[in-house]
């Protein structure tokens, strides 16, 4: 796992002095090697910081030619199935000098092109720098690459003739040229979001490019094409339950011995969900070395699920290393969180994952995490409670529109924002409205009233744009929420927040639960044996059943939540001194303009914006 980044520009001059100042900007990403390289006849350089992970000698340095340095590549990832490409690789008459998948990928590109990414099982965001004359007379070729769920990062700037990949928005921001002029579109969607959905960033021309997706540059052109999609179109070809705990679960079983290939040792973040708890089970079945386990606990019992973590720690023998925040804590931990994404970024939970990366850093370079299994096995409480608003649709539009709906305007003023409330006002939605309003930060109406008059010329914006970008009608509900969140909250929230937070403590987080292969797997079910009698991750509950323990298998769900909007003080007076810095809002009685529902979500991600926009983290003390 590393930090790359490349720029492509006529001025020669200072590309180099530039190029190493981007490289360093995440050398947290990359500890153990710096390395960049130029070439002026075409005006390119690219960099890399090295976290070492498959072969850790020199060998492995960043950027790495192929053998007749006509092909070059800066690469962050991993590719698990290395090994046996390689060999397919090796039969075909290439010849390598290193053992890393670096190298596989560089002599997969020589043999197969752009096809090469479809043998790629992993998670990776890389350059390829083709210095061969193209076909078309373009005298070189890049080739940027994301992963196809989006573990990885890569954000790109092209404007003015200057263009710029890396992994991190800070690097970017290195470039003395670099336009940073802000997306107000983008700010907006971050307050319906809490994150900028993909590809906006809050600067107007730096991008992200979407996962499964290339970006091929000639010099002059950019060129997006997708090379995956989760497949939810396909007709599921497995519709009993036996088949498919038999399928699945032996693809399952595959992932993670595969994401156990390293040459450092491999840890573990275990919460004591299903998750983590069924990837330790797996794991323990193939590794002898009790590994090590890692977990956050809260000064907040309702917060707390340090019982289960310490259940399955004991169960399957690791070495289990906890630390705990408090309220306290926050005021060291904040000022990282702020500026460890390079935007607005409001899902608090980024805490709790920083703080636990710390921790396994002592220890491991390497964890896995159950990232995914919510959105890949069906767990979160939102479908399930969308899922019940489908079921009111039998009831004739007029009577939810102006009659149950109506209902809510009769809730008591003292229950204002009451999830009851809420719901009586979901019904009269349109199926999409219903699901957007369930995740949604600030309503469209409150952030109508929130900005300031020269940014609130938003009449004929659409706030859920984003979710109706994959919003299919066609599919079978299940799938269509199982689609919508893999493309949406996954990549640009859950992921974004985890691979920043282990970044940055230099540590690799592996999801085998996001395997494309598993998901692939997963799609071939049937989709109501994955909510089978309306219990969530009913699937994954029978492919583990017989190595976890009743209390973990159906203990009910928390997440990784926090209780940080418990912390924060809800007196209007300072909230509304704390958000007058920026020219956003209207600064007057700020709060009077929210309601309550979800109250102390809204200030958290009100206060981050602001401290993003001021640049700096000193006045937002949330007074905790």
């Amino acid at each position: 796992m590393c930090g790359i980044c490349g720029i492509v520009q006529s001025d020669t001059t200072t590309i180099e002095s530039i190029m190493i100042q981007a490289r360093d900007a995440v050398d947290h990403r990359g500890p153990d090697a710096a390395n960049h390289q130029v070439w002026r006849d075409h005006g390119v350089a690219m960099a890399q910081r090295r976290l070492s992970i498959i072969d850790l000698s020199t060998a492995g340095t960043n950027p790495m030619p192929n053998e007749d340095e006509t092909i070059w590549i800066t690469y962050n990832g991993e590719v698990y199935n290395y090994q046996a490409l390689r060999r397919e690789l090796e039969k075909a008459g290439h010849v390598f000098r290193s053992n890393t998948d670096t190298e596989v990928v560089i002599h997969a590109y020589e043999e197969w092109g752009d096809a090469h990414v479809d043998r790629l099982r992993g998670m990776f965001a890389y350059t390829i720098y083709d210095r061969r004359s193209q076909p078309d007379g373009t005298p070189f070729r890049m080739l940027l690459v994301r992963d196809r769920v989006g573990v990885k990062p890569l954000y790109y700037y092209w404007h003015n003739h200057i263009f710029i990949f890396a992994s991190e928005i800070t690097s970017i921001l290195q470039h003395p040229q670099v336009n940073r002029t802000q997306d107000v579109t983008a700010i907006f969607d971050f307050l319906t979001y809490a994150y900028v959905p993909t590809p906006k960033t809050v600067y107007k021309h730096i991008r992200v490019l979407p996962p499964g997706h290339t970006l091929a540059f000639d010099g002059a052109r950019i060129n997006i094409q997708q090379y995956w999609d989760v497949p939810v179109d396909q007709i599921p070809t497995i519709d009993t339950e036996a088949e498919a705990i038999e399928h699945v679960g032996s693809v399952l079983r595959d992932a993670v011995e595969l994401h156990l290939v390293s040459d450092v040792p491999v840890g573990l973040f275990l919460s004591g969900g299903l998750d983590s708890s069924t990837i330790l089970a797996l794991m323990r079945s193939m590794v002898d070395t009790p590994p090590h386990s890692f977990s956050i606990d809260f000064d907040v019992e309702q917060h707390s699920e340090i019982h289960y973590a310490r259940i399955a720690a004991e169960k399957f023998n690791t070495n289990h290393h906890e630390r705990v925040v408090t309220r306290h804590s926050i005021h060291d931990l904040l000022p990282h969180v702020l500026h460890m994404y390079g935007q607005p970024f409001a899902d608090n939970s980024s805490i709790p994952t920083w703080a636990v990366s710390q921790l396994a850093a002592e220890y491991v370079k390497v964890v896995l995490s159950g990232d995914g299994g919510d959105e890949v096995f069906f767990g979160y409480s939102w479908y399930e409670r969308w899922l019940r608003l489908q079921q009111l649709r039998v009831i004739p539009e007029a009577i939810r529109k102006h009659g149950i709906r109506n209902l809510g305007s009769l809730w008591p003023p003292q229950a204002r924002g009451n999830k009851y409330k809420r719901y009586l006002e979901d019904i009269g939605d349109n199926a999409l409205h219903q699901y957007a309003r369930q995740l949604e930060v600030l309503s469209p109406t409150e952030k109508r009233r929130l900005f300031a008059a020269h940014l609130a010329d938003f009449e004929d914006y659409d706030d859920y744009w984003y979710f109706r970008k994959f919003w299919r009608d066609d599919l079978h509900p299940i799938r269509r929420m199982q689609y919508l969140d893999l493309k949406t909250f996954l990549p640009d929230d859950i992921l974004t927040k985890v691979d920043r937070a282990t970044m940055q403590a230099s540590l690799e987080a592996r999801p085998p639960l996001l395997d494309y292969q598993l998901i692939e797997a997963v799609m071939h079910v049937e989709p109501s044996i994955l909510f089978k009698n309306g219990e969530k991750k009913y699937l994954l509950k029978q492919i583990i059943r017989d190595s976890l323990p009743e209390t973990i298998l159906n203990r009910p769900k928390k997440g990784f939540s926090t209780p940080m909007v418990q912390w924060i003080k809800r007196d209007p007076a300072v909230i509304d001194q704390q958000l007058s810095y920026s020219n956003y809002f209207q600064h007057n009685n700020i709060t009077s303009k929210l309601s309550n529902f979800n109250w102390g979500t809204k200030r958290w991600a009100l206060l981050l914006l602001e401290a993003w926009a001021a640049g700096e983290a000193e006045y937002i003390d949330v007074q905790l």
